[in-house]
Parts: structure tokens; C-alpha cells; sequence
């Protein structure tokens, strides 16, 4: 038993000496910094600097920009060149051939594809030769070769169309991929806004929560003394005293609300863990200042996602042609010139290429033409049914867009109408409370009357504040559906 009786007797000193109040105690820690307020502006440009979708959208802009440099590297220049040597000392039939033949062969060239859809190439090569025959003019010899060569296509891809085809349907689809990068930063400015008035909702929730818990001590204060002096029973004092713990739970919920929602905030923005902040504005009614007309007519003008469609409509146009231009036959124009030197020497030898001029020259038409064409056919009726697939989503997002504006703009307006009449309720409330407060004074009243009141007006009040966060919220969603956030944020960004 000793054993155990020394560690409870170690346990209970350790406690005594750390415990609050002893020479002992720990030091308490540092006051927490001041929260840092911060406006709806700072908000949203130091997320768009530092959010992770914001990051992510530029990204998917410079991989699609990417694909501007692939098509076009079909005029790149290409460098080739070859260089080979070779001994052969096999059994010949002839008494006249030599029992040991060498041949190097080195060659150079350039090869490149003008935007006419000309292929054109340039060769130069030098073959040297030796054997040990006596029956050869030159040994060694050195054979040097220019070679000028172009190849036109007529027929598919005739003049290089297709290429340019393709090089403008890039730039097509990576003007789709700006817009799209564009939207899904301006979705991303919706969430932050939506969060940033989340978090002033939360904060006037708070007040209107202490507010009524500062409410409900005063009566209980009252109601402690009219108890002592023998003036109320004490079932007013108990329910006086419910009222303070029901509205202190209340206080801690909507404390817990307010952390939430900053958090949530700090999340959009890629703030660190350690960073407290407070908003700098409150809920108020602004009455939105257009026509429903007006912000139709805006939408179409600014929708992302209708100039994505009209322009896929462009791009499947392209592609249609491509495939049309597939089904021709391939017809190509070829020609090409050459010249050469042969000397002892490759010195000697290319003098002599220079110095005499003993062309060599070629012109020939090659034709293909694929009997069934089965592939062709098949990827032009696709390319003609993905171009009247577009049509029909370009009236689709038309019919759309008319939706979602004309549903906005009936939840803003409602939401202006239902408010003023809130803010009408919230001043009666108000003025009911007080009244009751003064007959509570004359002693011509009950605290449940009073508890009551308060209750009515806390309701009324939180009503005002929900209206006010969804008729911030349904603003966002119209502007949002006209595309008209970015816009406002441009000059800051």
C-alpha cells in the first residue's frame, strides 16, 4: 500500500504547485491580437491572389495556350542529316571488282512546310568511294550532291487550308478556355462573396443575441430585488432567471456561428490558421437600382458561357470543313532539281558542283484516292452532326439565360418587399416592448409578458437580418447570372 499511498500523495502535490493561484503557476499566455478588419475588396483581391481555384483556373489557361505551339509546329524547320560507312569484302564473279570496297556517305538537310502548305527541302550529301580494283577512274572518289526538292498538295489539305484551319480553331478554342478561366474566377468572387456577408449576418446575429441576453439580465436584476422586497412570487424569478440561460445558450451558439463562418471565409482566401478578422460592414437595405429589361439585355451581352457556345459554333464550323476538305482525293505536285560534282578529292568535287552546272531535274503528279473512304465519310457526318448539336445549345443556354435572370431578379424584388415591411415589424416590436416595459414598471404587467416581447422582438429583428443576407445573396445570383462580378473588381485586380 505504500507505494500506491506515495504517488497519490505525488499526484496531489504536482496539482497543488501547478495549479492556478501557487508560486508555481504556469504564466498566462499573451493577449490574442486585435481581429483585423477587413472589407469586402480586400477580401476578394487577396483571395484571387492566393486561392487555390483562382490558381487552378490559370493553369487550365496556360495548358490550353499550349496547344497554339503544337499546331503550329507544323511549319517548324526541321534540321536532319545522316552519315553512314560501309566494307565489303565478299567473293565477287567478275575478275574486274575489287576484293575490298569502302563507301562513306554523309548528308545534311533542311525541311520545312511554308503556310502554303508547300513542303520544301534542301539536301546536300557527299558519297565517298574506294576499292582496291585498278579498274576504276578515281580512287577514291567523291561524289557531291545538291538536292532542291518541293512537294504542293491540291487535294486534301490543298494549299495547306487545313493546317491554317486548324491553327484558327486553336485560337478559337483557347479564346474559350480565357472565358471559361474568367468564370470560374468570378464564381469563385461569388462564394467570397456570399461567404463575407455569411459572416456579417453571423456578426449581427451575435448583437442582437447580446442584445437580448443584456435584456433578460436587467429584468432578472429587477425581478431579484422586486423578490427580496416581497413584490413578485417566485415563479417570476425562476422564469426570469430560464430566460438568461435560454439566451446565454443562445449567445454561445451564434458565437460558434460567427467562428464558423469566419473560417469558412479564411478557407476561400488561403489565410493561415493563426489570422482573426472581422468584417468592416453591416447588412443594409440597398434597393437595386435596374430594370429587369436591362439586366436581360446585359446578360446576353455578358454571358460566358453564351460566347463559349457561338464560338464552339464556330470551332465545329471549322472542323466541318476539315473533314470536308478529308473526303478529296490526295493529289500532289512534286519537283525537285539536283546538280553534283565528282572528283578524287571532296574539295575538288564540290568546286566541281559549283563550276559546272549539270542539272538534274524531276516533276511528277501523285494521286490517292481511297475507293470506299469509309473513315472520311464517317468523321464528316460526325463533324456535320456536332455543328447542329451546337445550334441546339446555343438556343438552349438562349432559353437558359432567360430562366435564371428573370428567377433573380423576382427573388431581389421580392426580398426588397418583404423587407421594408420586416423593418416596419422590427420598429412596432420595438415600440411594444417599451410600452410593456413601462406598464412591467407600474407593476401593471407580468414577466412573462415581458419575456414574451422580447422574445417577439429578437424574432423580428433576426427576420430582418435573414431577409437582408438573402437579398445579398440573391443580388450575387443575378449578377452572377449576367456575368457582372468580375467587371466590378477589374480595376482592382
Amino acid at each position: 500500500m505504500r507505494p500506491l499511498r506515495a504517488l497519490i500523495v505525488s499526484f496531489l502535490m504536482l496539482c497543488l504547485f501547478t495549479s492556478p493561484g501557487t508560486g508555481y503557476a504556469q504564466e498566462d499566455p499573451l493577449p490574442a491580437p486585435a481581429p483585423r478588419p477587413v472589407s469586402l475588396n480586400e477580401c476578394v483581391v487577396y483571395g484571387i491572389g492566393n486561392a487555390f481555384d483562382v490558381q487552378l483556373a490559370k493553369l487550365d489557361l496556360y495548358i490550353a495556350q499550349t496547344d497554339l505551339m503544337y499546331e503550329e509546329a507544323v511549319y517548324d524547320t526541321l534540321l536532319y542529316g545522316d552519315m553512314n560507312y560501309s566494307e565489303d569484302r565478299r567473293n565477287r564473279l567478275s575478275v574486274f571488282a575489287g576484293n575490298d570496297d569502302q563507301d562513306n556517305e554523309y548528308s545534311a538537310g533542311l525541311n520545312k512546310t511554308l503556310y502554303t502548305g508547300t513542303e520544301v527541302t534542301a539536301e546536300f550529301s557527299d558519297n565517298r568511294l574506294w576499292d582496291d580494283t585498278a579498274y576504276v577512274t578515281q580512287n577514291p572518289s567523291h561524289t557531291t550532291e545538291l538536292l532542291l526538292k518541293a512537294e504542293q498538295p491540291v487535294g486534301v489539305n490543298a494549299f495547306g487550308i487545313n493546317d491554317r484551319r486548324k491553327i484558327s480553331l486553336t485560337k478559337l478554342a483557347i479564346n474559350n478556355a480565357g472565358l471559361n478561366e474568367q468564370d470560374k474566377i468570378e464564381a469563385y468572387i461569388a462564394r467570397v462573396e456570399k461567404a463575407y456577408w455569411g459572416m456579417v449576418f453571423e456578426r449581427r446575429s451575435f448583437n442582437i443575441y447580446a442584445d437580448m441576453l443584456q435584456k433578460a439580465k436587467r429584468l432578472h436584476e429587477v425581478n431579484l430585488k422586486n423578490f427580496n422586497l416581497g413584490i413578485i412570487e417566485k415563479v417570476d424569478l425562476v422564469a426570469s432567471e430560464s430566460n438568461v440561460a435560454l439566451r446565454q445558450t443562445d449567445v454561445l451558439l451564434v458565437v460558434n456561428a460567427y467562428a464558423r463562418a469566419k473560417e469558412n471565409l479564411k478557407l476561400l482566401m488561403n489565410l493561415e490558421d493563426d489570422v482573426d478578422i472581422m468584417p468592416t460592414k453591416d447588412l443594409k437595405y440597398v434597393c437595386i437600382q435596374k430594370e429587369l429589361p436591362d439586366c436581360m439585355k446585359e446578360a446576353f451581352e455578358q454571358r460566358r458561357d453564351y460566347k463559349i457556345a457561338k464560338t464552339d459554333l464556330k470551332i465545329k464550323g471549322l472542323d466541318l470543313k476539315i473533314e470536308s476538305n478529308k473526303r478529296w482525293p490526295e493529289i500532289d505536285l512534286t519537283a525537285s532539281m539536283a546538280m553534283n560534282g565528282i572528283e578524287k578529292n571532296f574539295g575538288k568535287a564540290f568546286d566541281d558542283l559549283t563550276a559546272e552546272y549539270r542539272p538534274y531535274y524531276y516533276a511528277g503528279l501523285e494521286v490517292s484516292v481511297p475507293i470506299e473512304n469509309r473513315q472520311a465519310r464517317a468523321n464528316y457526318d460526325k463533324a456535320k452532326y456536332r455543328k447542329e448539336k451546337a445550334l441546339v445549345n446555343i438556343k438552349d443556354i438562349e432559353r437558359t439565360i432567360i430562366t435564371e435572370v428573370v428567377n433573380a431578379y423576382r427573388d431581389v424584388v421580392s426580398y426588397e418587399a418583404s423587407i421594408v415591411y420586416l423593418k416596419r415589424a422590427v420598429t412596432l416590436q420595438s415600440e411594444k416592448l417599451k410600452e410593456e416595459e413601462k406598464r412591467f414598471s407600474y407593476g401593471r404587467s407580468t414577466t412573462k409578458h415581458i419575456i414574451d416581447y422580447q422574445q417577439d422582438l429578437s424574432r423580428a429583428e433576426l427576420e430582418e437580418a435573414i431577409f437582408l443576407l438573402k437579398h445579398e445573396k440573391s443580388k450575387i445570383d443575378l449578377n452572377r447570372y449576367m456575368n457582372a462580378i468580375l467587371p466590378k473588381y477589374e480595376e482592382l485586380l
